[in-house]
């Protein structure tokens, strides 16, 4: 069981990456006053796990296939892949046959979900199918073409807020877009500094990511950039009237972004502080998820006026 974990990024936390969006989006719909569902927000969630899992196993199938991760001589928890192929834990078919089962899966929850939410849920989760089995897979090879930082910001963003979203109120909304593209520029922001350890294997590969296209201190910027457009994203929609105001609370998380962005001035040579920024860039987009998510909460304790 544990080679199967790893394998599908749970002891990384990448897991989490999703459960946040999917999560936000259903107490936002709550919060606008929608009756909260429990069925269909587990359900959802479910699905949702199965498609990130397929696209996890299927990222480290189609990375070996192109010898990225085979020719990956860095190691850090965050980077190089899982490793479960290259260490013979599990073979390349197993992890194939895993990725493909999840997917199966998932689709058919979905395609059951629609049947009581509307269609629209199904046309978000084939969105996710066809861009998560893309992310590394031929033809699409979105990761390889320069695609792949856009196409996790729109995923774990907007669109799995919007899933969230959707399940409770068979509508979308405005903040559920808008919010969610605040998540969505911080987990881009993880791929992102991620990639720095793996600028040479994946240069060599052909995976010609932004990091790739435009090196490292490049990679190091937009990184930085990234999560303070997530930052000002908060701001910018509670000072139009698009978001809840209690959604400022996510900005109690700006002296850590602060300091952690001058840290990672030196992560584009030093390996351990890399792994660290990397760790930190994970734990304090976990705050600003529980910041938002506490805001909408609180905000709708009895004599609170949001």
């Amino acid at each position: 069981m544990k080679r199967w974990l790893r394998a599908v990024g749970f002891y990384r936390g990448f897991l989490l990456t999703s459960f946040m969006p999917v999560s936000l989006g259903a107490t936002l719909a709550w919060w606008e006053g929608a009756r909260f569902h429990w069925p269909l927000a587990v359900a959802t969630m479910v699905a949702v796990w199965l498609f990130h899992a397929g696209t996890n196993l299927l990222n480290d199938y189609y990375d070996h296939l192109s010898g990225t991760d085979d020719i990956n001589e860095i190691r850090t928890p965050f980077s190089g892949g899982t490793r479960v192929i290259q260490e013979g834990l599990l073979s390349a078919e197993q992890i194939r046959a895993a990725g493909y089962a999840c997917f199966a899966l998932g689709l058919v929850l979905f395609a059951v979900l629609s049947l009581f939410v509307g269609w629209w849920l199904w046309a978000l989760a084939l969105f996710g199918l066809l861009s998560g089995w893309g992310y590394t897979a031929k033809p699409l090879w979105l990761a390889y073409r320069g695609w792949g930082e856009l196409m996790i910001a729109l995923n774990f963003g907007p669109a799995l807020v919007l899933t969230g979203y959707y399940a409770q109120t068979q509508e979308f909304g405005v903040a559920a877009v808008w919010v969610g593209c605040a998540m969505g520029f911080w987990t881009a922001a993880i791929i992102t500094i991620n990639q720095l350890p793996d600028f040479v294997a994946d240069k060599l590969s052909g995976k010609r990511n932004l990091v790739v296209r435009w090196g490292k201190r490049f990679g190091l910027q937009l990184w930085a950039a990234l999560i303070l457009l997530s930052l000002a994203t908060i701001i910018a929609g509670v000072f139009l009237g698009l978001l809840p105001a209690a959604l400022v609370l996510g900005l109690l998380v700006t002296p850590l972004v602060v300091r952690l962005i001058d840290r990672g001035a030196g992560a584009v040579e030093g390996l351990e502080i890399n792994i660290a920024v990397s760790a930190d860039t994970i734990k304090y987009e976990i705050l600003f998820w529980v910041f938002l998510m506490g805001g909408l909460l609180a905000s709708r304790l009895p004599g609170v006026v949001a």
